[in-house]
């Protein structure tokens, strides 16, 4: 009763206004439209919430009743209603809290805007720079990753050059053994290296790749190395070896 007594309060004092104003609930839903809203938006009288009446998504939608919930002062927002004829019409809209409805609500009028309004201008400008600002973000993000990419390829190209270069001065299989431990891991991304020169009961914690001539190559690692990597480690310690 008492809120039928306030929305009929609320068509009463809103009955002769030329702009279009709206009471909505806390859940979005149109509670009561004046005339000028009517004329303007189809459906307003069916209950509907109020994104089905804007352009905006209705997280927007309900992101703008909840400020709107919080003051007693009207505050401005953009909204584009949908008149007839698929009209979209910019609108500054005005809410604030019914303090007179007995249930959470809102009390919403809405100013047609021309595109040269300040508000809408300083708006547009400020979600423009909302999205350079995540642009920016994203390709620092992508920079970053892009660097720490490139410093793995170094360090595992200069790991590979220092291999290839202390392997060709190995003078017996065990020194190609111990450069083996020293430089694989890093090239490969694995925990450990082992090389063995004679065949050995396999570990269940490693991987085991055979080398040529008669060695297999043991890595302790989480997931199996680069195929591409592992062919050429193994291709380097395998010409190693074929000298003794």
């Amino acid at each position: 009763m008492i809120r039928d007594e306030a929305l009929g309060l609320f068509r009463k004092i809103t009955g002769l206004l030329t702009e279009p104003v709206l009471l909505v609930a806390a859940d979005t839903e149109v509670l009561a439209a004046n005339p000028a809203a009517i004329r303007l938006l189809p459906g307003v009288e069916d209950g509907t919430p109020l994104s089905a009446l804007v352009s905006e998504s209705a997280d927007d939608v309900a992101r703008c009743v909840r400020q709107w919930l919080r003051t007693g002062h009207p505050t401005p927002a953009g909204l584009t209603l949908h008149g007839y004829d698929g009209a979209r019409l910019r609108c500054r809209c005005f809410g604030a809290r019914a303090q007179w409805m007995p249930v959470p609500s809102v009390h919403l009028r809405a100013v047609r805007i021309d595109p040269g309004d300040r508000f809408l201008t300083l708006k547009e400008r400020v979600n423009a720079l909302e999205r350079e600002r995540t642009l920016r973000f994203r390709a620092t993000e992508d920079r970053a990753a892009l660097n720490a990419s490139l410093s793995a390829v170094h360090a595992r190209l200069d790991h590979l050059h220092a291999m290839i270069v202390a392997l060709t001065a190995a003078a017996t299989p065990e020194a190609v053994g111990e450069l083996v431990a020293e430089h694989v891991p890093t090239i490969l991304g694995c925990t450990g290296a082992d090389l063995r020169l004679a065949p050995s009961a396999p570990a269940r914690t490693h991987l085991h790749i055979p080398v040529t001539p008669h060695a297999t190559l043991a890595l302790t690692a989480d997931s199996p190395p680069s195929p591409e990597h592992l062919e050429s480690v193994t291709s380097l310690i395998g010409g190693a070896l074929s000298r003794f």
